[in-house]
């Protein structure tokens, strides 16, 4: 237990990102999220999801599949900017080796996608930072979501990405790929009022169910972090180990101020 945590009579670190799925604050925007991310899974169709860094996108979709059960598999590619990395990995999820070329790898994975169709097990592809990868890349991944003609689609494919990756896709050679995208999402911030919601919601996971953040505080806490969850959490963290060090009972604006001096984020 940390000072702070012991001070405030927290029973876990709060304002923590590893919570399970079940403990995330529940909103409208993220409802909406999930229901067509559940959509998507289900249909075998693509999902276009795009926010500012730190919104909690991927957080949420991958939390809402892992809770999906047994008839349905996931794979999770993140953090790729070269095409050959990527597919590399995903060569792995299906027992490609890894020593092949690119062009023999894509059709093999376009085969073993389509051979496993027909399991019944229904496949969800997400790939994470999005934006990062180059046009020619989106091309191959198009290539993945349809075999049999284009008559059916062989697994789901949800791109998480930075707002301007719908920019990227409405380009001359990503089109196609931009098509097959059904169902577009952009998250968003927090509002002000949500953004109280989620700083009580956090005190109460982390076992507080006092009131530790004065009103004055929660605005100046909302401004400055755009309503990001990302940012909320830094902000508040931050400022129970100043309020305990202080030793005071409530944080109030004066320290919310000073860590967001501190921060260079107002």
């Amino acid at each position: 237990m940390t000072k702070m945590q012991n001070f405030y009579g927290f029973d876990r670190t709060p304002f923590s990102k590893d919570i399970a799925f079940r403990q995330m604050y529940r909103y409208p925007q993220l409802e909406e999220l999930l229901e067509r991310v559940a959509a998507t899974a289900e249909d075998g169709s693509g999902m276009l999801v795009t926010g500012r860094a730190g919104t909690g996108k991927t957080t949420a979709i991958r939390g809402f599949l892992d809770t999906l059960g047994s008839s349905y598999r996931t794979i999770y590619l993140g953090q790729y900017q070269q095409g050959n990395a990527l597919f590399a990995r995903l060569g792995l999820e299906f027992g490609l080796r890894t020593n092949m070329w690119r062009h023999k790898r894509i059709v093999g994975l376009i085969q073993k996608i389509s051979d496993e169709s027909s399991s019944g097990r229904r496949r969800v592809l997400i790939i994470d930072e999005a934006h990062l990868l180059e046009k020619a890349t989106l091309e191959d991944i198009r290539l993945l979501t349809n075999t049999d003609m284009d008559r059916r689609s062989p697994m789901s494919m949800i791109l998480i990405g930075q707002r301007w990756l719908r920019g990227v896709l409405r380009g001359e050679m990503s089109e196609a790929l931009h098509q097959r995208l059904r169902l577009r999402y952009a998250l968003e911030g927090l509002t002000e009022i949500q953004t109280k919601e989620y700083v009580h919601h956090h005190l109460q996971l982390a076992g507080c169910t006092k009131s530790l953040f004065s009103a004055a505080s929660l605005q100046n806490i909302f401004i400055a972090s755009e309503g990001i969850p990302r940012q909320i959490n830094n902000i508040c963290y931050e400022a129970l180990l100043v309020g305990a060090a202080k030793g005071a009972q409530k944080v109030d604006e004066r320290i919310v101020n000073w860590v967001i001096d501190q921060r260079d984020l107002s």
